[in-house]
């Protein structure tokens, strides 16, 4: 098989600046920052899955997150979705619709940057702290957003605050050496408590935290740890634990545990314990017989995820979370347990986006990928014609280029918003984008005059979707259609056929996904029987994956609700829903050449349906279960992302996550659960007993020359022989090439870990594939030097 190793895509991941979990909520949610302006939902559940991703924008860096809810009472607060806020530099407090990702509401802060922001326990009110020296704080009851007051301004910003348990007092850290206890009711200080600093420069509090008992925890520039006495404001102790700022903390609901970290990676946990009281002498020397025990903060564990500085840390110790969260400069999230922090290993969050950056234009080999505001063309390269086939050639052998890839197209956008679609035609003429707000849709021709220079024509008769923007784009293979999913969760079918009258005509638009699916309709049952359904339920969610097949017959959406619906664009009509999975759905794809459609899911099962017929095919019906598949499959925490087929075995696919590819064989059965499913491993296995077969056959010989005795005349044809166990009887079998072949049937779940982190798969044509990497040294070469300090004698 020939392979494009691609690792020239410079697509580079945003640092991670703020993290938060949505409190109170029946499904737990964590919202992740990002410099770019991005906010990722992430759902915990099937071992950390992403649901959406809010568009940033221009100079919208995400400094702090809020994820609360209204709190009216305990069953209308299980109900109610959360909601999200986030500010940044830009002076902005945003509000945003978690359905359409856009902005609910914006309202200014009145005091220019904003570093940091929380909700009072009551979720009834968020303050914010300000360029300015001031909090401020905002209405959020109830479903407002309004101003309410703002506290004593400060002379130097506001860098960190909380709230205390009954929300009566808040404490706020700032850039002047000092921390700020405050009167909520009178919006005046009460305390103030100074840290160190060094001559002529102040010392930034970067966090501050109170506990449930009322203590307060700050985080400062000089790599300080310190508890305060709540009702003194005096410092109780003090941990120099840190090379570097202490940026982030978070802290336990039991008010016994805290966590740090920081530009110096560390990852630092401190625990509240007893031990003895110093015994007390009295005048005659003597002391006091009974042990008094006391309270003492110690620092108990300490360790480091990071490569850069940690920027943003967050807890949530319910039973089915039971997570620490941090993230920062390398990109990267990484998540522990908040109970067995030292117990239990941490689970890095892969960097590679979740959802498909990169369309590629199988006839015409280009590649698009898309950043944050732009996108960026390549033509793939080509190799010699080999003069052997691709089975001769030793694994990983390198093919020389006659052609090597080039480099045709980059467009960036002065708009504010972040992208967040792209796509390109089969035949490579078209290009579409969009953001939140707009659908942009380009020609792309040769120029004439200049063979290799291409024209790009950005379509203004194109009005898009009016008052709208887009989640996915695609366009059908036959060129004459872009399907848009809007931010509205309306799938709209538009032709662009007669774009040279300038002429785009809605010919369609599907309402499923906002609950009102029209007529009733039949659903593919996973027992092979149709129910009749209504095409939707009330309920609007985001669209979040759509395929169209490759004879451009069949469309598949899908949205967070686990809804998939299925649309024939002969007759424009909607044709079946499938049924609702137990866990997420994480991409769609059809197959090259017949209306099979695959699902996988977040759970590392995948389900193969036919939706001419409506129903789920054999293989899938007897074999997709976690009950089914192999436990090592399933055990990978990278989630399915993709789904490709080689048009040469018609009846395989290849499934792909961040650090795997796994070949699967439709014609075969799942094989051995418990079978290492590596295909370097178990080459390594298969040639470790080999050579034991061949060792004990060395040595049966010998024993038998030794005594006298004849060969078998097995061994004398130099044929192997085997013990296998059946029925609970021992079998001797000749090891032939026959029982080999059924020995590898026993293994269809084939896996390679031979690539770099994978931002992309697909097959441009027979036994030709495209892997896009993303090498985490690439990424490296883009950040800053990370802390180092040198210690003594190195």
């Amino acid at each position: 098989m020939e392979v494009h190793r691609c690792r020239f895509v410079d697509y580079v991941p945003s640092a991670v600046n703020a993290l938060a979990f949505a409190p109170n909520t029946t499904r737990p949610v964590l919202a992740c920052g990002r410099a770019n302006g991005d906010i990722e939902l992430w759902n915990p559940k099937h071992d950390w899955t992403l649901e959406k991703v809010i568009p940033g924008g221009k100079n919208t860096s995400v400094e702090a997150i809020s994820e609360k809810e209204k709190q009216a009472a305990i069953k209308k607060l299980t109900k109610t979705p959360p909601r999200l806020f986030s500010a940044g530099l830009n002076a902005v407090v945003t509000e945003w619709d978690l359905t359409s990702l856009k902005p609910k509401r914006s309202v200014d802060s009145h005091g220019g940057a904003v570093w940091c922001m929380a909700a009072n326990n009551a979720n009834t009110v968020l303050a914010v702290g300000c360029e300015d020296g001031c909090v401020r704080l905002f209405d959020i009851a109830d479903g407002e957003f309004t101003f309410i007051r703002s506290f004593d301004k400060q002379r130097t910003r506001i860098l960190s605050l909380a709230w205390s348990q009954d929300d009566k007092i808040m404490v706020t850290g700032s850039a002047n050496s000092s921390i700020y206890k405050w009167d909520v009711e009178q919006g005046r200080v009460v305390t103030r408590m100074t840290v160190e600093r060094v001559p002529g420069e102040d010392t930034l509090v970067w966090a501050v935290k109170i506990l449930s008992t009322g203590d307060i925890v700050s985080g400062d520039s000089l790599g300080h740890v310190k508890i305060w006495d709540g009702s003194t404001t005096t410092m109780v102790q003090s941990f120099n634990s840190h090379g570097a700022d202490v940026l982030c903390l978070a802290v336990g609901r039991d008010g016994t545990t805290v966590f740090s970290s920081g530009v110096d990676r560390k990852c630092n946990q401190y625990r509240l314990v007893d031990q003895p009281a110093p015994k007390k002498t009295g005048k005659n020397g003597t002391t006091n017989g009974k042990t008094e025990m006391v309270n003492k903060w110690v620092l108990s564990n300490s360790r480091r995820f990071h490569s850069h500085d940690v920027r943003a840390m967050a807890m949530d110790e319910s039973r089915n979370v039971d997570a620490l969260v941090t993230g920062g400069v390398d990109v990267s999230m990484v998540v522990c347990s908040a109970s067995q922090f030292t117990d239990i290993n941490q689970r890095r969050i892969s960097y590679v986006p979740q959802r498909p950056v990169i369309s590629i234009s199988k006839s015409t080999r280009l590649m698009l990928c898309r950043q944050a505001n732009g996108i960026k063309v390549w033509r793939l390269g080509k190799s010699a014609s080999p003069i052997q086939p691709f089975s001769d050639f030793e694994i990983g052998a390198h093919m020389d280029l006659i052609e090597p890839q080039q480099a045709l197209l980059e467009m960036n956008f002065r708009d504010d918003r972040n992208l967040t679609s792209s796509a390109m035609s089969e035949d490579g003429h078209w290009i579409a984008v969009a953001d939140i707000e707009e659908v942009k849709l380009f020609r792309i021709d040769e120029n004439p005059s200049l063979p290799g220079q291409l024209i790009v024509k950005k379509q203004k008769s194109f009005s898009g979707i009016r008052g709208t923007g887009a989640h996915l784009l695609a366009f059908t293979p036959d060129n004459s259609r872009l399907v848009v999913a809007s931010t509205d969760s309306t799938v709209v079918i538009v032709d662009i056929s007669q774009w040279e009258s300038k002429k785009f005509d809605v010919l369609a638009k599907f309402s499923q996904h906002r609950g009102v699916g029209g007529k009733v309709t039949a659903s593919m049952d996973v027992d092979g029987e149709e129910q009749e359904v209504s095409g939707g339920d009330g309920h609007v969610e985001t669209i979040i994956s759509m395929a169209v097949s490759a004879d451009g017959q069949w469309l598949a959406t899908g949205d967070v609700k686990n809804r998939i619906f299925v649309f024939n664009l002969d007759t424009v009509q909607h044709h079946a829903t499938l049924p609702t999975f137990d866990a997420p759905l994480t991409a769609l794809h059809f197959h090259p050449s017949s209306p099979v459609l695959v699902v996988p899911t977040a759970s590392n099962v995948f389900y193969v349906f036919n939706v001419e017929t409506r129903l789920m095919s054999d293989w899938s019906r007897e074999y997709s279960s976690d009950k089914t598949f192999p436990t090592k499959f399933l055990a990978f925490r990278d989630k399915i992302q993709g789904v490709a087929f080689n048009p040469a075995r018609k009846n395989t696919l290849m499934v792909w996550g961040a650090n795997y590819m796994c070949h699967v064989d439709l014609t075969l059965g799942v094989g051995d659960r418990n079978a290492a499913l590596s295909v370097g491993k178990r080459k390594r296995d298969e040639m470790i007993e080999a050579e034991k077969r061949k060792l004990q056959r060395e040595r049966r010989m010998m024993k038998y020359a030794e005594n006298g005795v004849l060969s078998t005349p097995d061994l004398e044809n130099g044929e192997a022989v085997v013990v296998l166990e059946k029925n609970g009887k021992k079998v001797r079998k000749v090891l032939t090439d026959d029982f080999m072949e059924k020995q590898e049937a026993e293994v269809n779940f084939q896996v390679i870990h031979k690539f770099q982190p994978l931002m992309f798969v697909d097959f441009l044509d027979d036994n030709s594939l495209v892997v896009v990497e993303l090498p985490f040294i690439k990424i490296l070469s883009t950040l800053p030097p990370s802390y180092y300090r040198a210690s003594y004698g190195t």
